[in-house]
């Protein structure tokens, strides 16, 4: 064999080979990201009503696979700025002038404490929306999205100036089969997507406590109300003075009522703190 026939198998086989190496190690980071934020992923989603699918996209698409310098050092997978109970990093970033040209700019962005917390914060802005639009991602919860796929059409609108970002988002989805994997494995009667309905304009965060309820009438809600919702129909003597599990918070940020979720066997709903005593975190 003629060396330079020779010479083009050795070269050929060897950039085969280092092609090949990539892919895989991409495929790794890819799935070693899946697997270290499902869980997160779905407990956040559970809680909130949105798809698990995608929010583990858009975590991936927006933080580079949690690559970037900002998820790496700030748990920060959606790219949000200001700050976190004080804490921010200014860090450059690009931004499209009037007239569609991009600049670089120095902007500051959110430190979270964990990946968890990055995920809390973002599900607070689709289902608070904005303070001049609470419902502005509405179209995105579980509720009122039919598929996975409308959700991203929604978020791609409403969240990024990207005329691909519904199509990255979905390829995302449908290449690693996270709607099988977060949306159909979420979807029972024990997750907050069928059991608790969420208000716009109210903060939201996990409890793990215990509390009793106070003697005598009770107002108990499905979700944190509005001015038009109606007390839910319980027998209140069940709770009176009766120790129950507080499993989530709520805050009304026009006026900053505190609601508590509270459960006690098949009895879950929301009540205000003046209806409850002892209140204690675990």
């Amino acid at each position: 064999m003629k060396l330079w026939k020779k010479l083009t198998i050795v070269l050929v086989s060897v950039f085969g080979l280092s092609a090949a190496t990539t892919e895989t190690v991409r495929a790794d980071t890819h799935t070693d990201f899946i697997n270290r934020m499902s869980q997160p992923v779905l407990k956040v989603s559970r809680q909130n009503h949105l798809y698990g699918s995608v929010m583990m996209a858009q975590a991936a698409l927006e933080s580079n696979w949690g690559t970037s310098e900002l998820s790496l050092n700030a748990h920060n997978y959606f790219g949000v700025k200001g700050n976190y109970d004080g804490h921010s990093v200014t860090m450059s970033t690009a931004e499209a002038n009037p007239g569609g040209s991009m600049y670089n700019t120095l902007a500051q962005f959110k430190v979270y404490p964990s990946a968890q917390a990055s995920l809390r914060d973002y599900a607070k802005v689709l289902r608070g929306g904005t303070t001049w639009n609470p419902f502005l991602y509405e179209g995105a919860w579980r509720e009122n999205a039919s598929s996975y796929m409308t959700a991203t059409n929604i978020v791609a609108e409403n969240y990024a100036t990207d005329k691909n970002y519904a199509s990255k988002l979905n390829k995302i989805i449908l290449d690693y089969d996270l709607h099988d994997r977060l949306d159909r494995t979420s979807a029972n009667s024990t997750d907050a997507d069928t059991s608790t309905r969420l208000t716009p304009g109210v903060d939201y965060d996990s409890y793990d406590g215990t509390a009793t309820v106070k003697p005598g009438t009770i107002k108990f809600y499905n979700g944190v109300p509005t001015a038009s919702d109606k007390a839910k129909v319980v027998r209140t003597k069940q709770l009176a003075n009766k120790q129950v599990k507080v499993t989530a918070r709520g805050i009304v940020t026009k006026d900053q009522t505190i609601w508590y979720q509270v459960k006690s066997g098949s009895v879950t709903g929301w009540i205000q703190i003046t209806d409850i005593l002892g209140l204690k975190n675990h």
